[in-house]
């Protein structure tokens, strides 16, 4: 059974031999430097010279994170059959029986919504004999059903009990996890508020340089809501020690099974208003821009 990234337990270690530490503690962080994406918070481009002789533009970034009130979880349920008919039967009872288990786990029946995905046809290779040759080809082996469930559980602790109900039997896989609150409204009212305070603050500070204070002309705001799923990272995958063996049919190479190179890191981000705590749980991350636009003192005329 494979469990979402984003709800498997983290794990830290510390090696005890003095001299490994500062090995360790490098590497750790040449793991992270070396699978940097693009940025998720993207400040706003410094002015042309043609602009900057007209307008200043003082600007700030804020914060918010925002506790989860509620998760879905999404599990997929499919079953195999002679035919079509065959296999909607058996991946239906596959559906009965998944639903009751996660009723007797504590999620209510109108918390989870049965979403009809697709019917397939199966294939299988086979030796057949085309044109007096044997060949292998493809032949239809029967089909394939699918269904989606969606299970609504108020958090974490709840998900990780419907993931254990859920794929107790055999044909049901956990697809995603997914985060949400009632409260991102008002949440990304209070960002705004906070960019806001952040730009003024900072434009009455670098505005001091000008005898007269600058006329404010206009303002722009941008506001995004980062999701968990935007803020997991994949490190580089370890060295794969195997690739320097030789290979021959005589010889063949086994795998060891690694575990997936991806961990929850949280925004870390040019921010101007942070939150204090470092990030650790899978929180909503609200961030919003103002950028202030004030007329800059003894301005060219424009051109006639």
């Amino acid at each position: 059974m494979n469990h979402p990234a984003s709800l498997l337990p983290f794990a830290l270690f510390a090696l005890s031999i003095p001299f490994a530490a500062p090995f360790a503690h490098a590497q750790a962080a040449g793991l992270a430097g070396a699978a940097r994406e693009a940025p998720l918070v993207l400040r706003l481009p410094p002015p042309d010279p043609a602009a900057a002789e007209r307008v200043i533009t003082p600007e700030a970034t804020a914060e918010v994170r925002v506790s989860p009130s509620r998760l879905r979880l999404v599990f997929a349920a499919s079953a195999t059959g002679a035919t079509a008919s065959a296999a909607s039967l058996a991946v239906r009872e596959l559906l009965a029986a998944t639903q009751q288990r996660l009723q007797a786990a504590g999620v209510a029946a109108a918390d989870i919504d049965v979403d009809f995905i697709a019917a397939l046809p199966v294939f299988a290779w086979s030796v057949a004999k085309q044109q007096d040759r044997d060949v292998v080809a493809e032949q239809r082996a029967g089909s394939r059903v699918q269904y989606n469930l969606h299970v609504a559980v108020a958090d974490e602790a709840a998900a990780l009990v419907a993931i254990e109900a859920a794929t107790a039997g055999d044909g049901v896989d956990v697809l995603a996890v997914d985060y949400w609150s009632e409260d991102l409204t008002q949440r990304q009212v209070e960002a705004q508020q906070k960019a806001l305070a952040a730009a003024q603050q900072k434009a009455k500070l670098l505005l001091a340089v000008f005898p007269e204070p600058p006329k404010p002309i206009n303002v722009y705001e941008r506001t995004q809501v980062l999701f968990p799923r935007r803020l997991y990272e994949v490190l580089p995958h370890v060295e794969d020690s195997a690739s320097n063996w030789f290979f021959s049919d005589k010889l063949p190479r086994v795998p060891a099974s690694r575990p997936l190179q991806v961990y929850y890191r949280g925004l870390f981000a040019d921010v101007d208003v942070v939150v204090p705590a470092m990030p650790g749980r899978r929180d909503i991350e609200i961030v919003s821009t103002v950028q202030l636009y004030y007329q800059a003192p003894e301005r060219p005329q424009p051109a006639k």
